[in-house]
């Protein structure tokens, strides 16, 4: 369904692991007697408030393992700061083919990662009943808002628009429904939730034919506590799908992996 677009492994959920090297964390977290799990912020999935259904997912997770933990939220930068620092051990959710491509020294040896969560795509979206645009060409000539934590030109290097970095996600919705803007740059389940969030009718978007896709997961440092903390989440993750409890907490616009997508999907 994918094709070619597919070969490009990532997702704003697994880019934050673009800036990412491992540092000399893991004596400071064996000191630390506990994990810190750090979510990054992401609107309708992480909320400042730890609400939303990553957010809920991950406590729910968390509860499952006897490894003591404590679960943060924090913007992407900061959290990519205290992992390289040591101060964080896991994030979430990330993967570690991204993190690969753009640091071929890291080795998957370095980190720990859990099973597949979900499936998520960027996609260009335009105003509900426009035509969907599905690439770089149709782009030519249009002002495109692209949320300033997106590293949009490694994707996009020459997209022949005018781009406007835009704060939060939100905030460029509502520049395009207010025709200040031909497109945005968002994600898929990200576009349907916050248009639904904001009472606007489901987003123009080219759904079979994503810039690119990726999963999502929990990720962390590799040292003894993480292992251990790994083996619960993943059979945690692997119960809750098969008794309905992960799409019940992700939600109908989420495509789980296993579920709603084939579970090697992105392999």
């Amino acid at each position: 369904m994918l094709g070619s677009t597919h070969r490009i492994k990532c997702s704003l959920l697994a880019v934050v692991g673009m800036f990412l090297w491992p540092g000399a964390g893991s004596a400071m977290a064996e000191e630390r007697g506990y994990v810190k799990v750090a979510g990054f912020l992401k609107e309708g999935r992480f909320e400042k408030d730890a609400t939303g259904h990553y957010a809920d997912l991950v406590r729910a997770l968390l509860l499952e393992t006897e490894v003591p933990t404590q679960l943060v939220t924090m913007p992407v930068k900061r959290m990519l700061k205290q992992f390289d620092d040591g101060y964080v051990q896991c994030m979430v959710p990330v993967s570690f083919p991204v993190v690969k491509m753009n640091f071929p020294h890291i080795e998957q040896a370095d980190v720990v990662e859990s099973v597949p969560i979900d499936y998520i795509t960027a996609h260009i979206v335009t105003r509900p009943g426009t035509p969907a645009i599905a690439g770089v060409n149709g782009l030519k000539g249009k002002r495109l808002a692209v949320w300033v934590g997106v590293p949009f030109e490694l994707f996009m290097p020459n997209p022949e628009a005018d781009v406007l970095r835009v704060e939060s996600e939100e905030s460029g919705i509502r520049l395009l429904m207010s025709g200040r803007v031909d497109a945005i740059w968002s994600w898929v389940p990200d576009a349907y939730i916050l248009f639904e969030k904001l009472g606007y009718e489901e987003p123009s978007l080219a759904i079979d034919q994503p810039i690119f896709g990726s999963t999502g997961h929990l990720l962390c440092r590799r040292d003894r506590k993480t292992e251990a903390l790994m083996k619960d989440i993943d059979r945690s993750i692997l119960a809750m799908r098969d008794d309905g409890r992960l799409k019940a907490i992700m939600g109908k616009h989420t495509r789980v992996v296993g579920v709603d997508v084939p579970a090697d999907i992105g392999k």
